[in-house]
């Protein structure tokens, strides 16, 4: 293994126990008393987030190579940042009222989602780099969600990450 590959691990790991977190919550989806839509897609597009950032660290092996240790930290900011996310986004397995809980960490969850995702202007990962418009876009949605815990704006963000999906292919 090259250095790079060993300073690669340590983010994808945290990715890891986020998406083990994230994944842990599914079991909610298949309980009537747990289940609320809009928690559900969050949930949804922050799985597929956390599935994106990994395969991104395919592209950010490269630019480990002689990186100096105040650097790497802006490849663990990211990861460090997300898994914070989702702790925030999940409920403890006792709390059945979802929907409450999520209506109640919304500004947590976006607000940080918001700088999670400028975040990625701090490191920039080439290829990745083109997606710097809706980027900004969504930082803005995630800000509004935040702000006004309106938790319709979960379908909006749904709809644009379902065309990205789209975009990506």
């Amino acid at each position: 293994m090259e250095a790079s590959e060993y300073l690669a691990f340590l983010p994808l790991l945290i990715y890891g126990i986020a998406l083990a977190d994230l994944l842990s919550q599914w079991r909610r989806f298949f309980d009537r008393d747990y289940f609320y839509l809009p928690y559900f897609l969050a949930t949804l597009l922050f799985t597929e987030n956390a599935i994106w950032s990994v395969y991104g660290y395919l592209e950010v092996t490269s630019h480990l190579d002689g990186i100096g240790y105040f650097q790497y930290w802006a490849y663990l900011l990211q990861p460090m940042l997300f898994l914070v996310i989702v702790s925030a986004l999940t409920p403890d397995p006792e709390n059945k009222d979802t929907e409450a809980y999520f209506i109640k960490r919304m500004p947590v969850v976006f607000g940080m989602m918001a700088v999670y995702i400028g975040s990625h202007f701090i490191a920039d990962y080439g290829e990745m780099s083109s997606l710097n418009v809706a980027r900004v876009l969504a930082i803005l949605l995630c800000i509004v969600m935040a702000v006004s815990k309106r938790a319709w704006l979960v379908y909006v963000a749904t709809a644009l990450w379902l065309f990205s999906l789209y975009a990506r292919m």
